[in-house]
Protein backbone atom coordinates (compact mmCIF):
# COMPACT_ATOMS: atom_id res chain seq x y z
CA UNK A 1 0.00 0.00 0.00
CA UNK A 2 1.20 3.84 -0.93
CA UNK A 3 2.30 6.14 1.82
CA UNK A 4 -0.60 8.40 2.67
CA UNK A 5 1.88 11.38 0.65
CA UNK A 6 1.89 9.39 -2.46
CA UNK A 7 -1.77 9.11 -2.44
CA UNK A 8 -2.28 12.79 -2.41
CA UNK A 9 -1.35 16.15 -3.87
CA UNK A 10 -2.40 19.54 -1.88
CA UNK A 11 -3.39 22.20 -3.52
CA UNK A 12 -4.08 26.22 -3.32
CA UNK A 13 -4.83 29.47 -5.09
CA UNK A 14 -3.13 32.94 -4.01
CA UNK A 15 -4.13 36.42 -5.08
CA UNK A 16 -1.91 39.26 -3.76
CA UNK A 17 -1.70 36.35 -0.69
CA UNK A 18 2.12 35.84 -0.35
CA UNK A 19 1.66 36.33 3.68
CA UNK A 20 -0.96 34.09 4.14
CA UNK A 21 0.05 31.33 1.72
CA UNK A 22 3.64 31.26 4.05
CA UNK A 23 1.64 30.91 7.15
CA UNK A 24 -0.31 28.62 6.00
CA UNK A 25 2.22 26.52 4.67
CA UNK A 26 3.60 26.12 8.13
CA UNK A 27 0.97 23.74 9.21
CA UNK A 28 1.31 21.12 5.98
CA UNK A 29 3.74 18.54 6.89
CA UNK A 30 6.95 18.57 4.83
CA UNK A 31 6.47 15.01 3.00
CA UNK A 32 3.36 16.27 1.48
CA UNK A 33 3.60 17.71 -2.04
CA UNK A 34 1.81 20.74 -2.20
CA UNK A 35 0.75 22.62 -5.99
CA UNK A 36 0.31 26.50 -5.87
CA UNK A 37 -1.20 28.59 -8.66
CA UNK A 38 -0.51 32.11 -8.24
CA UNK A 39 -3.10 34.44 -10.11
CA UNK A 40 -0.95 37.69 -9.44
CA UNK A 41 1.15 36.92 -12.43
CA UNK A 42 4.37 37.84 -10.41
CA UNK A 43 7.66 35.49 -9.39
CA UNK A 44 7.73 36.83 -5.82
CA UNK A 45 5.90 34.03 -4.65
CA UNK A 46 7.55 31.47 -6.23
CA UNK A 47 11.14 32.63 -6.04
CA UNK A 48 9.84 32.87 -2.06
CA UNK A 49 8.12 30.17 -1.45
CA UNK A 50 10.26 27.51 -3.57
CA UNK A 51 13.31 28.75 -1.72
CA UNK A 52 11.66 28.24 1.84
CA UNK A 53 9.89 24.61 0.79
CA UNK A 54 11.41 21.65 -0.55
CA UNK A 55 7.74 20.03 -1.22
CA UNK A 56 5.96 22.73 -2.53
CA UNK A 57 5.82 24.32 -6.25
CA UNK A 58 4.33 27.27 -7.44
CA UNK A 59 2.64 27.86 -10.81
CA UNK A 60 2.23 31.04 -12.87
CA UNK A 61 -0.57 30.68 -15.42
CA UNK A 62 -0.55 33.79 -18.09
CA UNK A 63 -3.65 35.46 -16.73
CA UNK A 64 -5.86 35.33 -13.67
CA UNK A 65 -8.10 32.33 -13.48
CA UNK A 66 -10.08 33.08 -10.48
CA UNK A 67 -10.77 30.26 -8.12
CA UNK A 68 -12.32 27.22 -9.56
CA UNK A 69 -9.67 28.22 -12.87
CA UNK A 70 -6.81 28.11 -10.55
CA UNK A 71 -7.56 25.08 -8.70
CA UNK A 72 -8.13 22.80 -12.35
CA UNK A 73 -5.06 24.54 -13.54
CA UNK A 74 -2.81 22.89 -10.10
CA UNK A 75 -4.50 20.07 -10.31
CA UNK A 76 -3.77 18.73 -13.73
CA UNK A 77 0.08 19.32 -12.79
CA UNK A 78 -0.82 16.24 -10.19
CA UNK A 79 -0.40 12.54 -10.74
CA UNK A 80 -2.16 11.82 -7.25
CA UNK A 81 -5.13 9.52 -6.81
CA UNK A 82 -6.68 12.54 -4.65
CA UNK A 83 -6.41 15.96 -4.97
CA UNK A 84 -7.09 18.24 -1.56
CA UNK A 85 -7.60 21.90 -1.96
CA UNK A 86 -7.97 24.30 0.82
CA UNK A 87 -8.58 27.94 1.24
CA UNK A 88 -5.69 29.42 2.73
CA UNK A 89 -7.55 30.89 6.05
CA UNK A 90 -8.44 28.32 7.54
CA UNK A 91 -6.35 26.18 10.49
CA UNK A 92 -6.13 22.10 10.39
CA UNK A 93 -5.23 19.97 13.00
CA UNK A 94 -1.74 17.57 12.82
CA UNK A 95 -3.46 15.04 11.47
CA UNK A 96 -6.04 16.10 9.52
CA UNK A 97 -4.63 15.49 6.08
CA UNK A 98 -4.03 11.52 7.45
CA UNK A 99 -7.52 11.03 8.43
CA UNK A 100 -9.20 12.40 5.66
CA UNK A 101 -7.15 9.76 3.18
CA UNK A 102 -8.21 6.61 5.85
CA UNK A 103 -11.69 7.46 4.83
CA UNK A 104 -11.18 8.10 1.27
CA UNK A 105 -9.76 4.61 0.91
CA UNK A 106 -12.34 2.88 3.20
CA UNK A 107 -15.62 3.92 0.85
CA UNK A 108 -16.54 3.55 -2.66
CA UNK A 109 -18.42 5.73 -5.25
CA UNK A 110 -17.38 9.37 -3.69
CA UNK A 111 -16.35 12.50 -5.79
CA UNK A 112 -15.75 14.66 -2.77
CA UNK A 113 -14.97 14.95 0.68
CA UNK A 114 -15.50 17.67 2.81
CA UNK A 115 -14.08 18.12 6.43
CA UNK A 116 -15.75 19.22 9.12
CA UNK A 117 -15.76 22.97 9.65
CA UNK A 118 -16.17 25.70 12.67
CA UNK A 119 -15.69 29.00 13.23
CA UNK A 120 -16.88 31.43 15.58
CA UNK A 121 -20.43 32.23 13.96
CA UNK A 122 -20.40 28.51 11.82
CA UNK A 123 -20.74 24.73 11.99
CA UNK A 124 -21.89 22.67 8.95
CA UNK A 125 -23.39 20.65 10.96
CA UNK A 126 -26.63 22.62 10.78
CA UNK A 127 -26.93 20.98 7.80
CA UNK A 128 -27.45 18.09 9.29
CA UNK A 129 -29.67 15.96 11.58
CA UNK A 130 -27.52 16.51 14.91
CA UNK A 131 -30.15 13.03 16.22
CA UNK A 132 -27.78 11.05 13.32
CA UNK A 133 -25.37 8.81 14.89
CA UNK A 134 -23.26 9.07 11.19
CA UNK A 135 -19.89 9.96 11.44
CA UNK A 136 -20.07 10.42 7.42
CA UNK A 137 -22.58 12.46 6.02
CA UNK A 138 -23.97 11.94 2.31
CA UNK A 139 -24.79 15.77 1.59
CA UNK A 140 -25.98 18.01 -1.57
CA UNK A 141 -23.87 20.93 -0.37
CA UNK A 142 -20.69 21.28 1.82
CA UNK A 143 -18.64 24.53 2.38
CA UNK A 144 -15.91 24.91 -0.22
CA UNK A 145 -13.03 26.05 1.79
CA UNK A 146 -11.41 22.48 1.76
CA UNK A 147 -12.27 19.80 -0.37
CA UNK A 148 -10.76 16.31 -1.24
CA UNK A 149 -10.94 15.28 -5.00
CA UNK A 150 -11.32 12.09 -5.85
CA UNK A 151 -9.60 12.60 -8.99
CA UNK A 152 -10.95 9.26 -11.03
CA UNK A 153 -14.08 10.03 -10.72
CA UNK A 154 -14.07 13.95 -11.09
CA UNK A 155 -11.97 13.50 -14.92
CA UNK A 156 -15.45 11.42 -15.54
CA UNK A 157 -17.87 14.54 -15.42
CA UNK A 158 -14.63 17.30 -15.61
CA UNK A 159 -13.33 19.33 -12.85
CA UNK A 160 -14.58 23.21 -12.02
CA UNK A 161 -16.46 25.04 -15.25
CA UNK A 162 -13.85 27.74 -15.93
CA UNK A 163 -16.19 29.82 -17.31
CA UNK A 164 -17.18 30.83 -13.64
CA UNK A 165 -14.62 33.23 -12.53
CA UNK A 166 -15.57 33.51 -8.38
CA UNK A 167 -18.44 32.26 -6.78
CA UNK A 168 -20.66 28.85 -7.52
CA UNK A 169 -17.94 26.94 -9.00
CA UNK A 170 -18.63 24.96 -5.91
CA UNK A 171 -22.17 24.93 -7.06
CA UNK A 172 -21.80 23.86 -10.00
CA UNK A 173 -19.29 20.93 -9.34
CA UNK A 174 -21.74 19.66 -6.80
CA UNK A 175 -24.50 19.45 -8.97
CA UNK A 176 -22.43 17.26 -11.61
CA UNK A 177 -21.33 14.82 -8.66
CA UNK A 178 -24.87 14.28 -7.77
CA UNK A 179 -26.21 13.97 -11.30
CA UNK A 180 -24.09 11.38 -11.65
CA UNK A 181 -24.15 9.38 -8.44
CA UNK A 182 -20.98 10.46 -7.15
CA UNK A 183 -21.68 11.48 -3.51
CA UNK A 184 -20.27 14.26 -1.75
CA UNK A 185 -19.75 13.64 1.76
CA UNK A 186 -18.93 15.28 5.11
CA UNK A 187 -16.66 14.13 7.92
CA UNK A 188 -18.63 15.46 11.05
CA UNK A 189 -15.18 14.18 13.03
CA UNK A 190 -13.02 15.61 11.54
CA UNK A 191 -12.70 19.56 11.87
CA UNK A 192 -11.11 22.73 10.59
CA UNK A 193 -11.50 26.12 11.95
CA UNK A 194 -12.07 29.03 9.05
CA UNK A 195 -11.61 32.44 10.28
CA UNK A 196 -13.16 34.03 7.39
CA UNK A 197 -10.56 36.99 6.68
CA UNK A 198 -10.39 37.79 2.98
CA UNK A 199 -7.91 35.90 1.65
CA UNK A 200 -6.18 38.70 -0.23
CA UNK A 201 -3.55 42.08 0.67
CA UNK A 202 -5.99 44.05 2.76
CA UNK A 203 -5.12 47.06 1.01
CA UNK A 204 -6.62 45.71 -2.27
CA UNK A 205 -10.11 45.12 0.04
CA UNK A 206 -11.92 47.38 -1.67
CA UNK A 207 -11.02 46.62 -5.55
CA UNK A 208 -11.67 42.90 -4.25
CA UNK A 209 -14.99 43.62 -2.86
CA UNK A 210 -16.22 45.41 -6.38
CA UNK A 211 -15.47 42.37 -8.02
CA UNK A 212 -16.61 39.67 -5.73
CA UNK A 213 -19.75 41.46 -5.94
CA UNK A 214 -19.81 41.45 -9.85
CA UNK A 215 -19.00 38.39 -10.18
CA UNK A 216 -21.90 36.96 -7.43
CA UNK A 217 -24.60 38.04 -9.27
CA UNK A 218 -23.12 36.80 -12.86
CA UNK A 219 -22.23 33.68 -11.51
CA UNK A 220 -25.44 33.13 -9.68
CA UNK A 221 -27.66 33.48 -12.53
CA UNK A 222 -24.86 31.69 -14.68
CA UNK A 223 -25.36 28.83 -12.68
CA UNK A 224 -29.13 28.53 -12.56
CA UNK A 225 -29.19 28.71 -16.26
CA UNK A 226 -26.51 26.09 -17.25
CA UNK A 227 -28.37 23.22 -15.23
CA UNK A 228 -31.78 24.18 -15.21
CA UNK A 229 -33.27 26.59 -17.47
CA UNK A 230 -33.00 30.70 -17.94
CA UNK A 231 -36.35 31.06 -16.56
CA UNK A 232 -34.96 29.47 -13.19
CA UNK A 233 -32.06 31.66 -13.28
CA UNK A 234 -34.62 34.72 -13.48
CA UNK A 235 -36.39 33.40 -11.01
CA UNK A 236 -33.74 33.38 -8.53
CA UNK A 237 -32.39 36.58 -9.73
CA UNK A 238 -34.88 39.42 -10.64
CA UNK A 239 -35.54 40.51 -7.47
CA UNK A 240 -32.05 41.20 -6.55
CA UNK A 241 -31.78 42.88 -10.03
CA UNK A 242 -34.70 45.47 -8.57
CA UNK A 243 -33.19 45.75 -5.36
CA UNK A 244 -29.34 46.46 -6.91
CA UNK A 245 -30.93 48.93 -9.20
CA UNK A 246 -33.07 51.07 -6.71
CA UNK A 247 -29.91 50.96 -4.06
CA UNK A 248 -28.01 51.85 -6.71
CA UNK A 249 -29.69 55.19 -7.48
CA UNK A 250 -30.72 55.59 -3.80
CA UNK A 251 -26.91 55.72 -2.40
CA UNK A 252 -25.91 57.75 -5.40
CA UNK A 253 -25.00 61.07 -3.61
CA UNK A 254 -25.12 59.62 -0.24
CA UNK A 255 -22.20 56.73 -0.34
CA UNK A 256 -20.17 56.16 -3.08
CA UNK A 257 -18.64 52.86 -1.95
CA UNK A 258 -22.22 51.18 -1.52
CA UNK A 259 -22.94 53.01 -4.81
CA UNK A 260 -20.10 51.10 -6.60
CA UNK A 261 -21.44 47.95 -5.06
CA UNK A 262 -25.05 47.76 -6.14
CA UNK A 263 -23.81 48.96 -9.71
CA UNK A 264 -21.02 46.42 -9.61
CA UNK A 265 -24.00 43.80 -8.52
CA UNK A 266 -26.53 45.27 -11.61
CA UNK A 267 -23.68 44.68 -13.90
CA UNK A 268 -22.94 41.47 -13.21
CA UNK A 269 -26.25 40.51 -13.21
CA UNK A 270 -27.15 42.36 -16.59
CA UNK A 271 -24.14 40.93 -18.29
CA UNK A 272 -25.04 37.55 -17.26
CA UNK A 273 -28.82 37.92 -18.54
CA UNK A 274 -27.23 38.71 -22.34
CA UNK A 275 -25.22 35.67 -21.87
CA UNK A 276 -21.98 37.53 -21.96
CA UNK A 277 -18.93 36.22 -20.20
CA UNK A 278 -17.57 36.82 -17.02
CA UNK A 279 -15.29 39.27 -18.30
CA UNK A 280 -14.67 41.85 -14.80
CA UNK A 281 -11.15 41.37 -13.35
CA UNK A 282 -9.06 43.22 -10.50
CA UNK A 283 -7.57 46.67 -11.12
CA UNK A 284 -4.91 46.07 -9.00
CA UNK A 285 -1.09 47.60 -9.97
Amino acid sequence: MKKYNELIAIVLVSYYSDELVKKFLKQIPSNYKVLITDNTNSNILKNDIENAFDNVKVFIPKFNLGNGGGINFALKKSNTKYVLYFDLDIEIEEDTIEKLIVIAESINDWGILAPNLKDYNYDQNFFLDNKSSKKITSMNFVEGCALLFNIQKLKKIGFFDEKIFLYYEENDLFFRCIKNNFKILLCKNIYIRHFGNSSVNKKYQIEIELNRNWHYMWSKFYYYKKNYSYLRGLKETFLQFIKAAFKSLFFYFINRKRFLIYKNRLSGLFNSYLNKPSWKRPNIK
